[in-house]
């Protein structure tokens, strides 16, 4: 253990003896390094002009300087590395420039020209678009800035993310259908010239220098396990002398490599433990191994790093495979570095010159035959194909640096383009092998580059005709398959372990769909067999996929393990496209459908077992049946080799083929039977029918789910829907008769259609799944006749189809635009097809408001197409659709039934499925279903089983009335089946009632079809039996519904007699009740009469008084009256700090607020308050807080996250609304009227009285110019700071006491009467109950406004600004709701400012300490009196003052009231605000143009302009001034000053506003100042003596402004109240802007998650180790935590509540730093007015300003934290790590 210090030491002392060498020597090196760059290029140049320039002569030169560079230094990881960058340029880079382009002048760089193709490679998570109009598939992207400038800016585009690893397509006309060109890449005019610019020995040098670079940074970056360096790049001992800096002890390093098995923790916990550094270090150290791959952790001696390596190793060995760790030489790190500084510069340099970047193209590829002694020793292939092969070796950044430059070089030109293609799909089958073993993401495997290669059509054709490339591809991943398959070659996937290597294997079916994904217009030889040979590979997949995961139905007990089948699944989804896409080249020729569909018959007689047929009978019918019992034997929903042939089978017909040509015989093997085609599928059919039966419940939730995937649109292209078509092939190539016996058979159902089946005896259980099996079998029948939109089977083409699909959906309900494209399967680009075909079946309803979303609606023409039993309908869309139909017919007056609608015409092949429903066995099958419905004894009767049964007879009278089918005559058999006579008395049937109007319906149709004959007329004459008898039974049933009718009548009125007898009986029983109840009524009647009282002026009067209304306990329910000495009542409330106002900017605001009543000029943080208004008993409140914290505290602590509310931080949601709140607000009544109001206070004995308060505080603190406010430095004070620290009341300003008690022994002799007269009040008496609640809830705010300090004083002052805060809050959300002043105020809204100003009126009253208020009340004298009004908020100041003056000698005192004292302090703190208005208010644009003559000037304000200027220090032109406009612009400072004191006043009297203050824009000057009985002139408010000099003293203290020390933005009055920042109207914009973020912690890296702050439009990098800031942690707690940078800014901005958007996922992110967050949808809609959260659907977003104005209201009224707590999924089952966004 002791070794290691020692090692430790001596290495420092060298680093130090190092340093100070390395001090003299630098200038003397870096001159001759300098000189060395010239002579190196002189001896290259000399070398080339011999021809004898070698490699050696390069690498001679990096041996030496490199290391000198880019060495790492001892004891040093990656994070503190700095390198001479200019000195490696100088000496290594542009020696090489100077050398490719020669020394002439006329050879330097030419300007640089761009390329018409962009080729920008794209990082993870970067903004991607695709144009879903030009694109030939989506996988077509263009980059932000060409997008900017393209044409497809105005088409239908996509917005995505990148998953890294692609590039930008611009400029390949290959990949767009039209403009594929932005304007910064178009093509260039004169292409020849372009050629001809650069100079032949320029492209020579250029390849020598290209040659050497690749090869070098090929061997360092792909060297792997080894220490030190090749041996021709070790230094000589020749050279070490020559840099004396490096004779030291060899140096190495421990380099740490990135892997996707560990996590982010681990890796940091190992590093801590390990290496022993900061939490911080190795975050970054992480951040820094997952962004570039790896990263240095430490350089020293071998033995350090190598005991080093193994630490690592063993430590990260206990969660599975260790963290890949190497020791490598130092100079090995530096030739790396400089390796990939290399290939960077490379791709630069020749990224501007067409000539170059051919030249460097052709030796990457190994093309340029000039060059082979400069290739890879030991290679005759290029650089690209040593790439691709060791492309696992390496690390992502060198991967990227590679990917990045054979993109720049390759891919840009056609035919190094195809040579790199031929190249790729050579080395595939390596290629992803590799990646297959690797664990890096693929986006940086090589393997990536297939989408660059494989999608440009032309040549996806050459490689599969030429190079085999369709056949390469699926043999890789056939491969992989075969070692998965079991004993019978099907895949089996293990049900314990889910394979990665396969999860990756899958990547190999993307690449099979970019090969197929452009369909060739003409075949040749080669391309036929290329791609045939491919398909006889995915016919082997099919094979093997063929019944794969098959299952056997349990009996008797339940399954105990679920099986997998989600591999299987995920398999199919990735093959299904690739399916689709092969089929469609399959139909594109005949041959290739001949020879496609003789293979797949090949391949289907192959794994078709042999069974020996049995004879089946149904009536007068048999058939040659595959015995084979699906409730028994194994059954898979897997069949895709059948689902291929069906698909091939539709295409037949297009060529002329069918299944019976004679290319499809064979002597030798025999084409599979029709039944044998059918077969599997009708298993699967069979089986999915009994699980509906519920026949299958032991086989548990898999099952269920694999059925569920099965049906749903994102698999039922190539799964159900094949399915279908393959039984209506079966139905058309089999006789129908023996088709009907065939599906019978496989369900089990010829018992049940034998005569005899009701007469057996049957069990219980056997019988109920015998029911929903011919339901079950009756809907299958439906299907197979009914689907016939699908091209191919019917007459119809691909839009009709969609068109069918939206009219069944919107016929459910009117949908979405999004939810309708969900509901509709997609293409291979992604595309349903909606768009083209919409307007055509629907209209779309815009939504009403923001928060709806417009739907489309059915034109009222098509719901006659609506088709009950549609085939993609699920359980619930179909009943509820059929609900919705039969009640529209109903409202429409139409009989209460669906009719099936009319069907399209069969196309040739597949007539004969018309005949299926007039076959015996399906007539049989028919009447078996209505006799049994007839008869009542039957027990197999079930409604559906008729309703079906009903449908499919409509079926076919719609195809026997449309005349398309001649051999048709179904009404015909019908009569002679009798099943004509059934359905006559199925109409009048009672059993089933439901469906008599479609049993009538059909009756009708048949008679017509069968067209009344003679032999009908009996049957005639009894339906109109039934018309004549039916109007009796109509009467009869009006006759029972009035006679029932007056009963009930009857019922109720002898009801009603008995509760009126009752209710008189309890009135006489409590007659003293119902007294008091009237007085009640008096009382408030009496009220009526007072209130001219309560009307007039809100400030010199004492009001109080007022009669309130009793408030009802939520809790307890109890009524209870607010009254001083009851019971005590609370409201729910919860405090905050609140940034809302602030104009400081952020971050601003400190712990010297704390102390002081009020708040700086232009807020700060400050407390806020709000309530939702529910009262309850405090017992009440404090019995359900009390329990709430009890539940809490039970709750098990791994599930703590998601609550809506934080216990610790004292938070509860209110019990009846579920707010959040975190405290109560005690109620208290209104104060009483006083027995003899005060006399008046005249401005002089006002203003005398207060200088004699400040001057005799002055005196006895014996400094005569020392101000005792929170700012004071003095003994006194600093320890009366210090005490409020400490909790300790009887300590606290102790040495403090002695002023105030002089003041208040003297006051008596100094002050005049008059004044004294407002101290002399009677003293209310409170609940002692009440008392503790408002000293509690005073104690507990400076907390929950998250104050570190505590203690009477802050309690008070926090009061105080809480109080005046939260009046301005209000006063700004009225202005922004656009709400009368006074008028109807929400009640939210009054009762937390009635509350919060009695409580804080009563503190004088109520406070233990009266020195505490006595001190606030001084301070706020002396602010408002003594310093300059633009350095804090003049109304805060003023309503500390107003609350804390009774206490002022330091007595309990009666409550604040606004008597005249208040009236004065009022006036005096309205002319400091007119004062700071007349200095700051921006008057230039007041003008006097346009008046017609000076006469016009109010005689009132003919001082102002030169008052103005006085004050302004004579800054001031007023020559071309208007004084009537500035007085204009001085009253709108004003007026917020003025809305609040009517807010104040009107809750601290009580008195009733004028009726101007109650309606909307009612709140002008004058009535304002009326109601506050304030003067409104200018000379009565400043232009007198007294108020002139008041004004003169205050802008004299205003020295910090006119030396411009405060902005203008933080004591102007804004104009309107706050907005959130201004977003633009297109998404796209605010994409592109963020596009331009790059992480501010990490060199050139985008951010991923960059994300706005919506209060200041700050952009900040979320979610990423690299920017997570050390913020101290909450509650007082001592310490430090990492959080995110948006929580970071969220307490900085926003004081913790933070709203911000997250662009690249378009959500909107509110936070409840650090902990809590809410995600919601982004303010942004599509055209069809909805949200896109996530950016799934991509489409071009536009600002919705309803929602963003609904999102700045919850922002305003502090709505951030309530709506997380509603926000938060309690149900959620991952959570977000919040603090660390």
């Amino acid at each position: 253990m002791s070794s290691p210090p020692p090692m430790q030491l001596e290495v420092e002392v060298g680093d130090e003896s190092m340093e100070v060498d390395t001090g003299d020597m630098i200038p003397a090196v870096r001159f001759t390094l300098t000189a060395r760059a010239d002579a190196v290029l002189d001896l290259w140049r000399t070398k080339l002009a011999e021809g004898v320039l070698s490699p050696a002569h390069f690498q001679d030169h990096w041996r030496v300087t490199v290391p000198r560079i880019y060495s790492p230094q001892p004891n040093r990881t990656c994070l503190d590395w700095s390198f001479d960058e200019d000195l490696a340029t100088k000496l290594l880079i542009e020696p090489l420039e100077q050398f490719v382009y020669g020394s002439a002048e006329s050879s330097q760089p030419p300007p640089p020209r761009r390329s018409t193709l962009c080729g920008k490679v794209f990082k993870q998570g970067e903004p991607a678009y695709s144009c879903r109009e030009c694109g030939m598939d989506n996988t077509c992207v263009l980059c932000v800035e060409c997008f900017k400038v393209s044409a497809h800016r105005h088409h239908k585009y996509k917005m995505g993310q990148s998953g890294g690893g692609g590039c930008c397509d611009c400029g390949d006309t290959e990949a767009w259908k039209r403009d594929p060109f932005c304007q910064l890449h178009a093509a260039p005019d004169n292409e020849e010239q372009a050629q001809a610019s650069t100079d032949p020995e320029v492209t020579e040098r250029m390849m020598i220098v290209a040659s050497m670079c690749l090869s070098y940074c090929f061997r360092l970056l792909t060297l792997d396990h080894a220490p030190g360096l090749p041996n021709d790049l070790i230094l000589k001992d020749a050279e070490r002398d020559l840099l004396q800096i490096l004779d030291q002890p060899d140096c190495y390093c421990t380099v740490l490599y990135n892997d996707e098995t560990h996590t982010f923790e681990q890796v940091i916990t190992t590093l801590m433990r390990v290496i022993k550094c900061s939490k911080r270090d190795s975050v970054e150290l992480v951040s820094l191994i997952d962004r570039e791959g790896r990263a240095l952790v430490k350089c020293n001696s071998f033995q350090i790093c190598d005991k080093l390596k193994t630490d690592i190793e063993m430590f990260t060995s206990r969660h599975g495979p260790a963290l890949k760790v190497l020791v490598m030489h130092a100079h090995v790190v530096a030739h790396q570095m400089f390796a990939m500084k290399l290939l960077n510069w490379l791709q630069n340099f020749v990224s501007q010159e067409q000539s170059l970047r051919l030249a460097v193209s052709q030796v990457a590829l190994g093309e340029e035959s000039g060059l082979a002694s400069w290739a890879l020793a030991g290679t005759s292939v290029g650089v690209a194909a040593g790439v691709m092969q060791n492309d696992c070796h390496m690390w992502k950044a060198a991967r990227t640096a590679w990917h990045r430059l054979l993109i720049a070089t390759t891919l840009m030109d056609t035919s190094t383009k195809r040579t790199m293609a031929i190249l790729f799909t050579k080395n595939y089958g390596s290629i992803l092998k590799d990646f297959i073993r690797d664990d890096h993401d693929h986006s940086f495997s090589i393997s990536s580059l297939s989408v660059q290669l494989y999608t440009t059509p032309t040549l996806a054709h050459h490689l599969i005709a030429k190079h085999d490339a369709l056949f390469v591809v699926m043999n890789t991943f056939v491969s992989e398959c075969n070692r998965r398959c079991n004993s019978e070659g099907r895949l089996e996937f293990d049900r314990n372990h889910v394979s990665m290597a396969f999860k990756r294997a899958q990547f190999v079916l993307y690449d099979v769909k970019y090969l197929l994904g452009s369909l060739p217009t003409t075949f040749d030889d080669d391309l036929r067999k290329g791609f045939l040979h491919g398909l006889s590979l995915m016919l082997n997949l099919l094979v093997m996929m063929q019944g794969m995961d098959s299952v056997v139905r349990q009996i008797g007990q339940h399954m105990e393990y679920e099986p997998e089948w989600e591999s299987a699944f995920n398999l199919h989804v990735k093959l299904a496209q690739s399916i689709t896409l092969a089929l469609e080249w399959c139909s594109s020729e005949r041959a290739l459908a001949a020879s496609a569909y003789r293979m797949a018959l090949r391949r289907h007689a192959d794994t078709c077992a042999k069974n020996a047929s049995e004879l089946r009978e149904l009536g007068n019918q048999s058939a040659s049946v595959i015995p084979y019992d699906v409730s028994k034997e194994p059954v898979s929903v897997h069949r895709p080799l059948s689902r291929f042939i069906a698909g091939l089978h539709l295409q037949l017909h297009r060529h002329g083929l069918s299944y019976h040509s004679r290319e499809f015989e064979r002597q030798d093997r025999p084409k599979p039977t029709p039944e044998e085609l059918i077969e599997p599928v009708l298993c699967t059919m069979a089986m999915i029918a009994q699980v509906h039966a519920g026949m299958w419940r032991r086989n548990g939730f898999a099952l269920l789910n694999q059925l569920y995937f099965y049906h749903n649109v994102k698999c039922r292209t190539e799964m159900f829907d094949r399915d279908v078509v393959m039984l209506q092939i079966g139905a058309s190539l089999i006789e129908s008769n023996e088709f009907m016996i065939h599906v019978l058979n496989k369900f089990n159902l010829l018992d049940w259609a034998a005569a005899d089946f009701e007469q057996k005896p049957i069990e219980d259980d056997t019988l109920r799944h015998t029911i929903s099996m011919v339901e079950e079998f009756l809907g299958l029948l439906i299907t197979v006749v009914g689907s016939r939109y699908v091209p191919g089977v019917g007459e119809v083409c691909n839009e009709e189809r969609t068109k069918k699909e939206i009219i069944q959906m919107l016929c459910v309900k009117p949908m979405p635009h999004s939810e309708l494209n969900r509901a509709l399967p997609e293409d291979q680009l992604h595309e349903t097809g909606l768009e083209a075909v919409i307007h055509e079946v629907a209209d779309f309803v815009k939504p009403s408001s923001g928060n709806n979303r417009g739907v489309y609606k059915l034109k009222p023409h098509l719901f006659d197409d609506y088709d009950t039993f549609f085939y993609h309908y699920t359980r619930e869309e179909l009943s509820r659709s059929e609900e919705e139909q039969r009640n529209r017919r109903k409202s429409a007056g139409l009989p209460e039934c669906c009719p099936p609608p009319p069907l399209p015409k069969l196309a040739p092949p597949f007539r004969l499925l018309a005949n299926l429903l007039q076959c015996d066995a399906a007539l049989h099958v028919l009447r078996c279903v209505l006799e049994r419905a007839l008869d009542l004894k039957a027990r197999s009767f079930s409604e559906p089983q008729v309703h079906k049964a009903l449908h499919l007879i409509g079926y076919a009278l719609r195809d026997e009335e449309c005349g398309h089918y001649e051999f048709l005559a179904f009404a015909e058999s019908a009569a002679r089946s009798g099943l004509l006579t059934l359905l006559q008395r199925l109409s009048v049937s009672p059993r089933v009632d439901a469906h008599q109007a479609l049993a009538k319906w059909l009756l009708h149709k048949m008679r017509t079809l069968l067209g009344r004959g003679e032999e009908h007329i009996g049957d005639g004459e009894n339906m109109d039996t039934d018309q004549e008898e039916k109007p009796t039974v109509d009467a009869t049933a009006e006759a029972e519904k009035a006679r029932r009718a007056k009963l009930a009548a009857e019922r109720r009125a002898k009801v009603m007699a008995q509760m009126k007898n009752q209710m008189n009986k309890f009135i006489a029983n409590n007659t003293t009740l119902f007294e008091e109840t009237n007085t009640a009524v008096t009382e408030e009647e009496e009220k009526q009469d007072l209130l001219p009282l309560y009307r007039g002026a809100a400030l010199g009067v004492w009001g109080g008084g007022v009669n309130e209304a009793p408030r009802i306990c939520i809790m307890c329910q109890e009524q209870a009256r607010v009254e001083a000495m009851a019971e005590p009542m609370v409201l729910v409330a919860f405090a905050q700090n609140s940034t809302v106002l602030n104009r400081r900017g952020v971050g601003a605001g400190g712990a010297e607020s704390g102390r002081s009543a009020w708040a700086p000029a232009g807020f700060g943080p400050q407390p806020h308050v709000s309530c939702c208004g529910h009262a309850l008993h405090a017992r009440c409140w404090r019995k359900y807080v009390d329990g709430v914290l009890d539940k809490e505290k039970l709750r098990p602590y791994r599930i703590r996250q998601p609550t809506a509310f934080d216990v610790e931080k004292k938070e509860y949601l209110c019990p009846l609304c579920e707010r959040l709140c975190n405290t109560a607000l005690p109620l208290l009544p209104a104060l009483a009227i006083p027995s003899h109001p005060p006399p008046p206070l005249s401005e002089t004995t006002y203003a005398d009285s207060t200088d004699l308060i400040i001057q005799l505080k002055h005196q006895i603190c014996s400094e005569t110019v020392h101000l005792c406010t929170e700012y004071c430095e003095d003994m006194l004070c600093t320890a009366r700071a210090r005490s409020v620290g400490a909790m300790s009341s009887d300590m606290e300003d102790e040495s403090a006491d002695e002023a105030e008690v002089y003041i208040s022994t003297h006051a008596e002799n100094l002050l005049p009467a008059e004044f004294l007269a407002h101290f002399d009040t009677v003293l209310p008496e409170y609940n002692e109950t009440t008392k503790t609640l408002i000293e509690d809830f005073a104690k507990m705010l400076p907390g929950l406004s998250e104050i570190s300090e505590s203690g009477g004083l802050v309690s008070v002052a926090t009061l105080c600004r809480a109080t005046s805060y939260t009046i301005q809050s209000t006063n700004t959300i009225l202005q922004a709701e656009k709400r009368p002043l006074l008028g109807d105020l929400p009640s939210r809204h009054r009762d937390a400012l009635q509350t919060i100003i009695r409580l804080a009126a009563v503190i004088p009253a109520v406070w233990s300490a009266p020195k505490h208020v006595s001190h606030h009340a001084l301070s706020a004298l002396n602010t408002l009196g003594k310093t300059s009004p633009l350095t804090h908020e003049v109304f805060g100041t003023l309503v500390a003052l107003v609350i804390t003056i009774p206490s002022i000698f330091s007595k309990t005192s009666g409550p604040a009231r606004p008597t005249h004292l208040a009236r004065q302090l009022t006036l005096e703190a309205f002319r400091a605000t007119l004062t700071k208005a007349l200095i700051i208010t921006e008057v230039t644009t007041c003008t006097a143009e346009g008046m017609e003559g000076e006469e016009q000037v109010n005689p009132d304000l003919e001082n102002l302009l030169s008052i103005m200027k006085e004050l302004r220090r004579g800054k001031l032109e007023t020559d071309n001034l208007n004084p009537s406009a500035v007085w204009e612009c001085v009253k709108k400072q004003c007026l917020n000053f003025l809305r609040c004191c009517c807010l104040f006043f009107h809750f601290l009297s009580d008195i009733q506003p004028s009726t101007e203050l109650t309606v909307v824009d009612g709140a002008t000057w004058d009535a304002m100042c009326g109601y506050l009985n304030m003067p409104h002139s200018f000379r009565d408010l400043i232009d007198n003596l007294l108020a002139k000099k008041k004004a003169a003293a205050w802008a004299e203290a205003s020295q910090a402004w006119f030396q411009g020390e405060i902005l203008p933005s933080i004591v102007l009055e804004p104009s309107e109240p706050p907005r959130l920042v201004t977003l633009p109207d297109d998404f796209s914009e605010l994409m592109n802007v963020v596009s331009e973020f790059t992480c501010p912690n990490s060199e050139r890296e985008d951010s991923k998650n960059p994300t706005m702050c919506l209060v200041c439009g700050q952009i900040l990098c979320s979610q990423s180790y690299c920017c997570q800031i050390e913020v101290s942690k909450p509650h007082g707690r001592s310490g430090v935590d990492l959080v995110g940078a948006v929580v970071a800014h969220a307490l900085a901005c926003g004081a913790g509540a933070g709203t911000f958007l997250r662009v690249r996922e378009c959500e909107l992110l509110l936070l409840a730093a650090p902990a809590r967050g809410a995600m919601l949808p982004a303010p942004y809609l599509d055209n069809y007015g909805e949200t896109d959260q996530g950016l799934r659907r991509g489409n071009p977003l536009h600002l919705c300003q309803e929602r963003y104005e609904k999102l700045r209201m919850i922002w305003l009224s502090h709505g951030i934290y309530e709506r997380i707590a509603r926000g938060l999924d309690t149900n959620m089952l991952v959570t977000t790590t919040w603090q660390n966004m």
